[in-house]
């Protein structure tokens, strides 16, 4: 057996490193498992992988977890038995109180109880001088994160790259406030992202802004793993703030991003303190089209374009508006139209709601797919969901359901409201309704579905859910009238 100066100076050594390195030479000097286990994300080290569930059971028999996430306050030095049938060995399991998280070191029978106290000891000492190190950075590193923040917010992303080091292509964007104390959920946060001074995974920046939490993490795909969505989620619970989270963004796009998260916070209450800027959830028809299909035909729809009109579309699509697009790419408004009107050439028009529906769910695949053969793109085909994506009756099922709160009134309303990309005049004098019953109709759509109508995310989902149901009765001419001085006389059909 190794001398307990070799023993402690290869854990030394392996702290230098990283804490991960740390916790695997824990396990490897008490020929066991070790685990480090955070409050909010539960284990953050395991050695090996498999013993995290059992340091996690450990630690709250310990009385050191809160729920199921992590760690409430272990007393140092606690002793607990592991109850996990997937770790070796059967004695008992030491739990230490450090870095605001609980460390448990489970050692083999082949170990003796001074060697276990020593690592045990030894590891929990390093684990608190590799804290200390990262505080004396912290102060200086949340201020960068500020900055970056703020640098990406305004568009200034050449500048954000030269100083992180490069950029990812996306991002999603998290906003949360609330809450007695949102310092400490800052600080909580920022030490379960960055534990112990060591970036896990893509990079993410997290800072308060004007009093508010905000959360950008950077990913590659459109869509992140849903590590942060995890973690910001139980910190919203832990410590009672409310958030909205936004979709997946290419950079340019972050500012739309952010104002959507806001949007989304807004409606955020007790039982939903996270909410999605598309408001659908598992009702999104992300959830039913299989990724690689989605990819596939968007690459196809959407491979004519240069990547300054795809840009210039998606912006145009988000915001709604040509100036605020031009703004945020921060390009002039004659370079805007022009953009987009070389867009609509490539793609054969965007005169149509159908069209723009369906680009702005291309807009939302899954990067990398390969792209489908010709004829999925274009203008294309009749069906508001093509059967490349999805079967026609697995359409059905899904629109079905996710309009079923609507009368044939309101869907009618909706329909037509959505054709005319939200304007409300037009779609009043169509309707034959007066605006101010229309605008009445759309508010009561909105608590219906449980939704925010302003999205885009939203309005595309709507619009095709009702094109794929939509039948010869559902028309203007076909809405029901029910009296009173604000509805018109509907034009004839």
């Amino acid at each position: 057996m190794d001398s307990d100066g070799l023993v402690a100076r290869r854990l030394i050594e392996a702290a230098a490193r990283s804490g991960a390195s740390l916790i695997a030479e824990t396990a490897a000097a008490v020929s066991g498992w070790a685990v480090l286990v955070d409050p909010t994300t539960g284990a953050v080290y395991s050695s090996p992988d498999r013993a995290a569930a059992a340091g996690i059971s450990a630690a709250a028999e310990a009385g050191g977890v809160a729920g199921a996430g992590g760690v409430a306050g272990a007393g140092g030095g606690a002793r607990a038995r592991a109850r996990s049938g997937d770790t070796d060995g059967g004695t008992d399991t030491t739990v230490r109180q450090v870095v605001g998280a609980a460390l448990v070191v489970h050692a083999g029978p082949d170990v003796s109880a001074h060697r276990a106290d020593l690592v045990t000891r030894t590891t929990a000492g390093l684990l608190e001088v590799r804290a200390r190190r990262a505080e004396e950075l912290t102060s200086a590193e949340m201020r960068l994160h500020a900055v970056l923040t703020r640098l990406l917010l305004h568009g200034e992303t050449g500048l954000a790259a030269e100083i992180i080091g490069g950029l990812t292509s996306h991002a999603t964007v998290y906003r949360l406030s609330g809450g007695a104390d949102p310092q400490a959920a800052y600080q909580a946060v920022w030490r379960a992202l960055l534990p112990t001074g060591a970036r896990q995974g893509a990079p993410t920046l997290i800072t308060l802004l004007d009093g508010e939490l905000v959360v950008v993490a950077l990913h590659d795909a459109a869509r992140d793993d849903g590590r942060v969505l995890r973690l910001i989620a139980r910190s919203a619970e832990r410590y009672g703030l409310l958030g909205g989270v936004a979709d997946p963004a290419p950079l340019a796009m972050l500012a739309a991003a952010f104002a959507e998260a806001g949007q989304a916070r807004a409606g955020a209450a007790a039982g939903h303190r996270l909410v999605p800027a598309a408001g659908l959830g598992d009702r999104a028809l992300l959830r039913i089209i299989p990724p690689d299909r989605l990819s596939a035909w968007a690459s196809s729809l959407l491979g004519p374009l240069t990547p300054p009109q795809r840009q210039a579309l998606e912006g145009w699509l988000r915001t709604g508006s040509i100036g605020a697009m031009a703004q945020m790419l921060g390009i002039s408004r004659g370079t805007a139209r022009s953009r987009l009107r070389r867009a609509a050439e490539r793609l054969g028009g965007l005169e149509t709601p159908l069209a723009l529906a369906q680009l702005a769910l291309a807009l939302r695949a899954p990067a990398g797919g390969p792209a489908e053969p010709a004829g999925s793109a274009g203008t294309g085909p009749p069906a508001a969901l093509p059967t490349e994506l999805v079967d026609a009756a697995l359409a059905r099922r899904w629109a079905t359901a996710l309009t079923e709160p609507l009368d044939t009134a309101q869907r009618i309303a909706l329909r037509v409201w959505l054709g005319h990309l939200g304007s409300v005049a037009p779609a009043a004098g169509e309707l034959g309704l007066h605006r101010t019953t229309l605008r009445r109709w759309l508010e009561e759509i909105g608590r219906l579905l449980d939704v925010d109508l302003s999205s885009a995310a939203v309005r595309a989902d709507l619009y095709l859910a009702l094109e794929t149901l939509a039948g010869a009765d559902d028309s203007p001419g076909a809405l029901p009238r029910r009296g009173g001085r604000t509805y018109q006389r509907s034009a004839a059909p």
